[in-house]
């Protein structure tokens, strides 16, 4: 494996900055579109895949860089961009081909790629929904030569809105999302992120494991104890089966709750504590809120309720070819079914609900059960951190560590700090209002802070074929118990 600075070329482009730009070092040695080319042509050959020449790539990101700087009609230009073979646009389809399945239409004639084309066109797409289709030439020119379809599959996909999502075209993919501010993908993997004049090659992710998956197993625990209490009888008697698909549901839930608050662009901070007495807070607008915490327990039972359903009816009968399937086992599976919608969609406008709140100066408190106890809360702790460091994994290991500058943050993030460190245990979500999400929270005495999480879903998994195999994995009722026959 190779990496950037090993890269063959690395030496030369290095030393070849463009004029245009003037960005100010901050901390490091400042990077550009041409670094992030390198980390994408790197990362290709370590795939064993052929990557497009180099010179190709820096003239794409580059575009793409300055085409960020620009506005169309005030507003920011924004698009996502698919390296595509017009001569094998689509060179391995799926056996079966669904409806929905992303297609692309040609343009005619294609347009010569340059930041001031791709304002122009930028338009005529949007991040959610489609993407530009360009490839390089025989004389190395690239065009965009056409617009991708159904990108709105992907964006709920990702962003844990549905629970299918599609194969992405192309070789590999890039987008704009905010000023100066490009990422580049293969499929669902982020290969690497250019925010101003820093590459971010990985995001953490915080959720799956480390200190603040740690420091929210409190309301984990809880909500697993609340379900097993109300476990029904007739579901399997092992509940440790469903512990898993059960706490990604609840990570999956919070991830979409920072990702809405992000997409708004508003900026706003959630503060998750255990601690009862409100010391360090003046909660200007207190209410009781515990809709996300009871549709989650709600989905859990009707998540388990399809697949035990889905499972039988796969297993016993599909399978086998059978040619009868007990009435009430397909009834089970078909309201089930419309139950998990129902719960889906209120899950949904739960988090609509709750995002909004960030919208009034102060932060939302939660309790760690995700119950909104309060909105447009002010912190009144004025002891700041004695130390402040920031992670470069999840589990906030020592060597990884490095001192930040309390005021180096705005006032949000430090009142945010200065309760944190104040009352361990407790964690807070900042979300600025260009989209940076950050989240700290007390370890050994310390400050710790994370400043480039995934909240995204970084890899394609299927969560539907996911959770069907788990429900094969698990003890289910017998058929006959279901009665009938169809």
């Amino acid at each position: 494996m190779i990496t950037i600075s090993e890269h063959p070329l690395y030496n030369e482009l290095v030393n070849e900055v463009p004029i245009n730009f003037s960005l100010t070092t901050l901390g490091s040695q400042s990077q550009f579109p041409k670094d992030l080319a390198l980390a994408v042509h790197s990362e290709l050959i370590n795939r064993k895949t052929s990557p497009p020449p180099l010179d190709v790539l820096v003239e794409l990101f580059e575009s793409m860089y300055f085409a960020s700087l620009k506005t169309e009609e005030s507003k920011p230009v924004l698009f996502h961009i698919a390296y595509v073979d017009p001569q094998k646009p689509d060179p391995s389809p799926p056996k079966r081909l669904v409806h929905n399945r992303w297609s692309c239409v040609q343009l005619s004639p294609p347009i010569a790629m340059n930041s001031a084309n791709f304002v122009k066109i930028a338009p005529a797409s949007d991040p959610r929904t489609s993407s530009f289709a360009v490839f390089h030439g025989a004389d190395g020119r690239l065009t965009v030569w056409g617009l991708i379809d159904q990108g709105n599959s992907y964006h709920d996909y990702v962003n844990f809105d549905s629970e299918s999502g599609p194969e992405r075209p192309g070789l590999f993919q890039a987008s704009i999302i905010g000023i100066g501010h490009l990422v580049a993908y293969i499929g669902y993997e982020k290969i690497a992120e250019l925010k101003q004049n820093s590459l971010v090659r990985t995001a953490i992710d915080v959720f799956h494991s480390g200190k603040i998956h740690e420091a929210l197993k409190i309301g984990i625990q809880s909500h697993l104890d609340s379900l097993r209490t109300g476990w029904p009888d007739e579901f399997p008697e092992d509940f440790d089966d469903w512990e898993s698909p059960t706490v990604e549901a609840w990570f999956a839930t919070l991830r979409r709750l920072l990702l809405r608050v992000q997409n708004i662009r508003h900026g706003g901070a959630f503060l998750i504590t255990p601690d009862q007495t409100r010391q360090g807070l003046l909660i200007k607008q207190k209410i009781s809120y515990c809709r996300l915490h009871t549709a989650l327990k709600r989905h859990a039972v009707a998540t388990a309720q399809q697949l035990i359903s889905s499972g039988i009816i796969g297993d016993e009968y599909m399978e086998k070819e059978a040619e009868d399937m007990p009435v009430g086992l397909y009834l089970e599976e078909v309201v089930a079914g419309y139950d998990l919608e129902e719960i889906r969609d209120e899950l949904g406008n739960v988090i609509w609900f709750t995002s909004l709140l960030t919208r009034v100066d102060g932060l939302v408190l939660l309790d760690p059960n995700l119950e909104v106890q309060g909105f447009g809360v002010e912190v009144t702790v004025s002891e700041e951190p004695s130390e402040i460091c920031s992670a470069g994994d999840a589990e906030a290991s020592l060597w990884l560590l490095k001192k930040v500058d309390y005021q180096h943050y705005g006032t949000r993030h430090r009142s945010m700090m200065r309760y944190c460190a104040k009352f361990p245990g407790s964690v807070g979500f900042v979300i600025s209002q260009d989209g940076d999400v950050r989240v700290m929270t007390s370890v050994d005495g310390r400050l710790i802070i994370w400043e480039n999480i995934q909240l995204q879903l970084p890899k394609f998994v299927s969560r539907r074929k996911l959770r069907r195999r788990r429900g094969r994995r698990l003890r289910r009722r017998r058929p006959s118990e279901t009665g009938g026959s169809l």
